[in-house]
């Protein structure tokens, strides 16, 4: 009796549990993205072009443009990658974000708890699992194929 179910609950696992995966990563991303294009980073959008332009900027890539390039990343990368939209392009938009994020943080050491690299790292390797697999099933990208 626990056996028929077990193998069904393998089955259903298999089906469902990387498309979960993709939607919530997507469904997390998604506020980070709006809190920055609505309040910017820390509620101070100035502060965050502030740290940009000191940090990153140079003749092409201003800080007011790399903030809301980052935004955007976040808000439409997370709609994408929960949707399974255009999902590698998202995924790899956003490593790349997080590979500079985990930059930005190694000075801080490795727990989050003290803003060390811990959060974006597991954010960066998450995304560049999502960019591997691809949309999967239960996806648009699925659909549209």
């Amino acid at each position: 009796m626990i056996n028929p179910f077990l193998r069904n609950l393998d089955s259903i696992g298999e089906y469902l549990s990387y498309p979960l995966i993709r939607f919530i990563t997507g469904i997390l991303l998604i506020p980070h993205g709006y809190g920055k294009l609505h309040k910017g980073f820390n509620g101070n959008l100035d502060g965050f072009i502030n740290f940009l332009d000191k940090e990153y900027s140079n003749p092409v890539f201003t800080g007011v443009f790399l903030a809301y390039l980052i935004a955007l990343t976040e808000f439409l990368g997370g709609i994408c990658i929960a949707l399974g939209f255009f999902t590698r392009i998202a995924a790899l938009s956003i490593t790349i974000f997080m590979a500079f994020a985990v930059e930005q943080h190694l000075e801080q050491g490795f727990f989050w708890t003290k803003q060390g690299y811990e959060y974006p790292l597991m954010w960066g390797v998450v995304t560049f699992a999502i960019l591997l697999k691809g949309s999967g099933n239960l996806s648009l990208d699925g659909k549209f194929r």
